[in-house]
């Protein structure tokens, strides 16, 4: 992207990325009250799976939360940290693939925190 002059396009996420960084977070709260509060909202409605895969009888197990800390949404404690110092984990195509990562930090508890949804049994 930087060869085309685009170097300093943010990564796109949506308001409910489990993959958001404290400071991506912050900057979420901080400058979009409006967004904040819908994420805010959807991370509740996740909280026991989806409302049509519960009402057509698959409901998933455990609970679901945005935030890697496992908590509610605006009740998690946020660390931003600067750009640098991130180490953001989406998918295959648009960030650090696993094996990027790895030799950062190869904890289990490390890969799981860059699945996806958190569950908590």
């Amino acid at each position: 992207m930087a060869e085309h002059g685009l170097a300093d396009t943010p990564r796109s996420a949506c308001l409910g990325c489990p993959f958001h960084t404290d400071l991506e977070w912050v900057k979420l709260r901080d400058e979009d009250p409006a967004g904040w509060a819908d994420a805010v909202a959807f991370d509740a409605a996740i909280r026991h799976g989806s409302a049509r895969a519960n009402a057509d009888g698959h409901p998933l197990r455990g609970r679901f939360f945005l935030h890697r800390q496992r908590v509610p949404l605006d009740e998690a404690v946020l660390r931003p940290r600067t750009e640098e110092q991130q180490t953001p984990g989406c998918g295959p195509w648009s960030c650090p693939h696993p094996a990027d990562v790895a030799a950062e930090d190869t904890s289990a508890d490390a890969a799981g925190a860059r699945s996806g949804l958190r569950e908590v049994a």
